[in-house]
C-alpha cells in the first residue's frame, strides 16, 4: 500500500539525496527534491498541496536545515521535520527536539530512513508543530 504523504527532501549531497529520494519513492511517498535550503524554501512556498514532512540536512549552502524548517513552518505550522547530519552521531548539544521533529545521523541505511520517516509521520503530536527547536543553556 502506498503512503499518501508528501515529503520535501533537502539535501546538498547529490548521491545521498538520490538514495534518499529513491528509498522514499519506493515506499510510496511523493517526494519533492531540493539541492539546498533556498531551493527547498522555494519549493515549499510554491507547492500548493500539503507537505507532511521535511527531511533536511542540518548543514547546507544558502540556508541551514534549521532555518529552513523555521521559515517553512510560518506557512505550514503542522509540518514535521526530520533533521539529518553527518557531522555528529548525536543531536548537536544546543538543540532539543519537540514531538514533531526527529534526528537521524548519517550515514544511515535506506531502511532506517524509511522507518524514521514513518515513525515521525505516525507520532501523535499535540497542537501545532511550532518552535520545534529549543535552544538550551
Amino acid at each position: 500500500m502506498a503512503a499518501p504523504e508528501t515529503i520535501l527532501l533537502a539535501e546538498d549531497d547529490g548521491c545521498v539525496r538520490g538514495i534518499a529520494a529513491r528509498t522514499l519513492l519506493h515506499v510510496g511517498y511523493t517526494v519533492l527534491e531540493a539541492a539546498h535550503g533556498a531551493q527547498a524554501f522555494e519549493i515549499g512556498v510554491r507547492y500548493t498541496g500539503p507537505i507532511h514532512l521535511l527531511v533536511t540536512d542540518l548543514v547546507m549552502p544558502y540556508m541551514s536545515g534549521r532555518a529552513l524548517a523555521e521559515v517553512l513552518r510560518r506557512g505550514r505550522p503542522a509540518l514535521r521535520v526530520l533533521y539529518v547530519s553527518g557531522y555528529s552521531a548525536e543531536l548537536p548539544s544546543e538543540m532539543t527536539l519537540e514531538s514533531c521533529a526527529g534526528f537521524l545521523a548519517k550515514p544511515y541505511l535506506p531502511s532506517v530512513l524509511a522507518q524514521h520517516v514513518r515513525d515521525l509521520l505516525d507520532r501523535r503530536v499535540e497542537g501545532e508543530c511550532v518552535d520545534d527547536l529549543a535552544v538550551s543553556g
